[in-house]
């Protein structure tokens, strides 16, 4: 399922991508928002990645690898993962520092946005943000997410923001 766009490669995780992986979800800027700050060990990063290849196998959506097109080093990842025991899976992106700002994150997860709407038919697709992840909303805003409701989870803020599948 290689998703691809006019700059980036999107593909599935898969192990051979462990190391990077692992430099990536262990990245302090990544870690911060995505994991509350959370050291992941070398064996959650692989249980992270096992579980993606599963759910691809079985639901046909994980999480993809964003490189740059033309360059195999990864610079995040992107995908529809379960948050907060919702039935859908939501989006979610993380790209390592050196990366923001630039519209690889919008650019990455529209293209997993047009996959979920019009592959696997989600009649809407959700995000989470910390609250005070700036960037974050910004994304989630120009990807043409709204704000539904802000609520207090294990002792943080954290945003919702959801997405209609486009009328055809």
């Amino acid at each position: 399922m290689k998703l691809d766009t006019a700059r980036l490669t999107l593909e599935p995780f898969s192990e051979h991508h462990f190391e990077e992986a692992s430099h990536i979800f262990t990245d302090d800027f990544v870690k911060k928002y995505l994991f509350d700050n959370k050291e992941l060990s070398q064996e959650e990063v692989l249980s992270f990645l096992k579980t993606s290849q599963q759910t691809f196998r079985e639901k046909r959506h994980g999480l993809w690898i964003i490189a740059i097109t033309g360059n195999e080093k990864l610079i995040g990842f992107t995908g529809l993962w379960h948050f907060f025991d919702k039935e859908q899976p939501q989006l979610l992106y993380a790209l390592l520092p050196a990366y923001t700002g630039k519209g690889y994150a919008r650019e990455a997860s529209l293209k997993v946005m047009d996959y979920a709407f019009h592959q696997l038919e989600f009649p809407h697709l959700d995000a989470s943000c910390d609250t005070p992840n700036l960037s974050s909303h910004k994304t989630a805003e120009a990807l043409g997410m709204k704000k539904l409701k802000e609520e207090g989870i294990n002792d943080q803020s954290t945003t919702f923001y959801r997405k209609l599948k486009p009328q055809s």
